[in-house]
């Protein structure tokens, strides 16, 4: 709606004019009335018009005084002059003066409207183009901001501070400190680009108010959808951590009233413009810590991660004795796996990259199963599954993690949903009665397939196609997870556990093991210790 103020010092006047026409219908509102310029003045002070309908002879300030005021305190106001007086000199006055029509009375209804509608026109005209010039503006200065955040950033001091200045933007030299705002989980919590771009405006409103007391700052979107921070550290020095109690107080705010969780990166303070690359580096290095470290926090550039050691603490056999339980369809079993390497992980704190390996050889088991057993992967995880993809969309450890066991927990249930055949069952009884006499030395084919009532050759054959291995290497298998159990506790002798797993001769024993896992009891007992 178009605000019209009516100027006139008689009522009956004022009184027509308010109701010469259905105002709302033709997109206008009369927002004010006034009798003379003085009152018109106060008025304005109070809400600008859009239109000023001015009779020119009023007391106190008349119509062509009340016009120069009106467009020396706001341009953007059309004024329309209405007056008795059919002369030329006030005509070449109003008209020096910018007024934008000169109406004589007694005038017709069609010829304010037609005047009216005009104006409205020109202010509709000229908000669009103010709009676009505002967007353009805005779009240049986030891509100067972008360079400026750039490795590649080239300028010199001298054209980034003119560069700034021309953005509307103070720029004194100094050092500067920038911080990275992320919204956790933003693409899965908002699925409308809208919603996104409204979440990420509050956020940067409740920003600007935390950040007062930090004095000149400056905040614009990043890439990959990330509000960036560029504050001026007053009395910092190079490669001094800044206060984190704005971005600590951002923290809590959005928590608190957005119903929502941030993660902030800071990096160090850094001299100059050339410097502000660098601590926009720093501060994205501290912020991709949250994969380990967890959201909803600040983190600043130097809370790095402890170091896992020369040695890494995974061991190559945990993905073989996964794929054992696979095999075994055993949940429980593969599900305390997984939460005994997760609980490693996070006490630890390994670095993104070794996780993603980790990760990765976790996913490769399952992948691996598939193939052996003949499944296609894509019956049991879908036609779009890109795991090496995927598993870098995860914005912390614990989701990756979630993640993985939910991958394991399907092949399971697949498993379990296609080992109801005759066969499947022949071999479950035959995998069950090994789990059962696996301790028994003279335990063979021949006596597994007595126990299920088929000749040995036809045990072979359908205990590898349901298992995916043969049923010595089953047997096998079965028996050294076991004694490596039976290694991991105290005061067990070797000679005990040869013979509690099937292994009347404790040399012999030693040599498969080590034939099996590629090291020997002792030095397994060793590496332990």
């Amino acid at each position: 709606m178009q605000k019209v103020m009516i100027v006139d010092d008689e009522m009956i006047f004022r009184d027509y004019l308010r109701t010469v026409f259905d105002w709302e219908t033709l997109g206008f509102t009369i927002s004010q009335e006034a009798r003379n310029g003085l009152e018109a003045l106060e008025l304005a002070a109070v809400e600008a018009p859009d239109i000023a309908l001015v009779d020119i002879t009023m007391p106190f300030m008349d119509g062509l005084q009340l016009s120069e005021r009106l467009k020396e305190l706001y341009p953007e106001v059309s004024i329309v002059l209405i007056t008795g007086h059919n002369e030329f000199e006030y005509a070449r006055k109003a008209l020096k003066l910018g007024v934008e029509d000169y109406i004589l009375k007694p005038f017709s209804k069609d010829e304010l409207l037609l005047t009216l509608v005009r104006l409205r026109q020109q202010h509709q005209k000229a908000q669009e183009e103010k709009l676009t010039l505002r967007e353009n503006t805005e779009l240049m200065k986030e891509s100067f901001l972008g360079q400026l955040i750039s490795r590649e950033y080239a300028h010199t001091e001298e054209e980034t501070s003119k560069r700034l200045q021309q953005f509307g933007i103070q720029a004194d030299k100094g050092c500067y400190v920038v911080a990275c705002i992320e919204i956790d989980q933003l693409d899965r919590k908002w699925s409308k680009a809208s919603d996104r771009l409204l979440m990420k405006y509050a956020v940067t409103n409740v920003l600007n108010e935390a950040m007062e007391e930090s004095g000149n700052h400056l905040i614009f979107n990043g890439p990959e959808g990330r509000i960036v921070c560029l504050v001026r550290h007053q009395g910092g020095h190079k490669d001094e951590v800044p206060s984190l109690e704005g971005y600590k107080k951002l923290c809590f705010l959005i928590k608190k009233y957005l119903k929502f969780t941030i993660t902030v990166g800071v990096g160090r303070s850094k001299d100059g413009f050339k410097g502000i690359a660098s601590s926009y580096g720093e501060a994205l290095e501290a912020l991709q810590n949250k994969f380990v470290l967890g959201h909803d926090r600040v983190i600043a550039y130097g809370e790095q991660l402890p170091s896992s050691g020369n040695q890494p603490f995974y061991p190559t056999e945990v993905n073989e004795e996964l794929l054992v339980l696979l095999r075994m369809n055993s949940w429980d079993q593969i599900e305390r796996k997984l939460d005994d390497v997760f609980q490693t992980i996070r006490e630890r704190r390994l670095s993104i990259d070794y996780i993603y390996v980790i990760c990765m050889g976790l996913v490769s088991v399952n992948l691996s199963y598939f193939e052996e057993s003949g499944h296609p992967i894509e019956d049991c995880f879908g036609d779009h599954f890109f795991p090496y993809n995927e598993i870098r969309k995860f914005e912390s450890a614990e989701m990756t993690f979630d993640w993985i066991k939910e991958l394991f927990h399907k092949a399971v249930t697949y498993n379990s949903k296609h080992r109801n055949t005759r066969s499947s069952k022949i071999a479950k009884a035959a995998k069950a009665y090994i789990e059962q006499h696996y301790a028994d030395p003279s335990l063979q084919l021949e006596k597994i397939a007595q126990h299920v009532f088929i000749n040995a050759s036809y045990l072979r054959a359908v205990f590898k196609k349901e298992i995916g291995i043969t049923v010595s290497d089953y047997l096998t298998q079965y028996r050294m997870q076991q004694a490596k159990e039976l290694l991991g506790r105290n005061n067990v002798r070797l000679t005990d556990i040869a013979e509690r797993v099937g292994y009347n001769d404790s040399g012999y024993f030693s040599k498969s093991f080590k034939k099996f896992y590629g090291y020997s009891p002792s030095e397994y007992e060793k590496s332990r210790q």
